[in-house]
């Protein structure tokens, strides 16, 4: 199995690095040097995002899996090489395609069995695993021992990583060096997650009041009592306030207090 990231070579490293060269194919190409695609033979060659290779690129890698063969760079020779090649990208490649960014032929003789990989926004089950192999790891690098709090956890899976596996894998490690006792809390992850965090429980408390004022089924005057009162309490009993909150004048505010029995502090 050998394995090559396409987006992190410039065009003509990654041609050296996939098809090998021919002595003196270039500056410093003091002998042959077989490349990825033999080093394959007889087995896998994974081909990780490919979607970023140029369109030159794409034409090389077309040929040699059509014709299953490869020439070495600055090479007259060709070699028959038999080589299952799985490629990988984050990009939509269909849209790619219709867009002219990605070559149609060299996608449908990629996309002969095509695996979808949900993101991890999708599959929230999977971060407390993830996120626990990537402590063991960060932790063990930083020579130290650590679990994880249950709200550094929740934390984790209420966020929606956008970056994908890598930036849960990121957040981790930052929380790792952050940590002075074996628990990582929340406030140990990154601002972020501790932001999201906050919107979470702010968002569960507005369901909990929710609930107490609408989670039963009363008459239409004990509605308007129960929210009075929760309008009260959220202003700190300021008269003003509420009148312009519930939007009625504070004339008005007094008679609905004294219709419920509601005492109105002195302001």
């Amino acid at each position: 199995f050998v394995a090559v990231n396409c987006g992190a070579l410039t065009e003509t490293l990654l041609e050296a690095e996939l098809f090998g060269h021919a002595r003196g194919a270039f500056t410093g190409a003091v002998g042959e040097r077989k490349g990825l695609w033999e080093e394959a033979e007889g087995g896998t060659l994974f081909l990780d995002e490919v979607g970023e290779t140029s369109s030159a690129m794409q034409v090389k890698f077309l040929r040699s899996l059509q014709e299953g063969e490869i020439r070495r760079v600055g090479s007259t020779r060709t070699m028959q090489i038999d080589a299952r090649v799985v490629a990988a990208t984050n990009r939509d490649l269909e849209a790619e395609v219709k867009a002219g960014k990605f070559r149609e032929d060299l996608y449908y003789r990629l996309s002969v069995f095509t695996l979808r990989v949900p993101p991890l926004r999708e599959r929230a089950s999977d971060i407390p695993l993830l996120a626990e192999r990537f402590l063991r790891t960060a932790a063990e690098n930083a020579g130290k021992r650590l679990h994880f709090a249950e709200d550094a956890l929740a934390a984790l899976k209420a966020y929606k990583w956008p970056g994908n596996v890598r930036e849960p894998e990121s957040a981790v490690e930052y929380a790792v060096l952050r940590a002075r006792a074996r628990i990582v809390g929340v406030e140990d992850l990154p601002p972020k997650l501790e932001a999201e965090d906050a919107q979470h429980a702010k968002g569960r408390a507005g369901n909990s009041n929710l609930a107490a004022l609408y989670g039963d089924l009363v008459t239409l005057d004990e509605l308007e009592r129960r929210y009075l009162l929760h309008v009260l309490e959220q202003v700190g009993s300021n008269r003003s306030r509420a009148a312009e909150i519930m939007g009625i004048d504070r004339r008005t505010l007094y008679r609905m207090a004294q219709r419920f029995g509601v005492k109105l502090s002195d302001e």
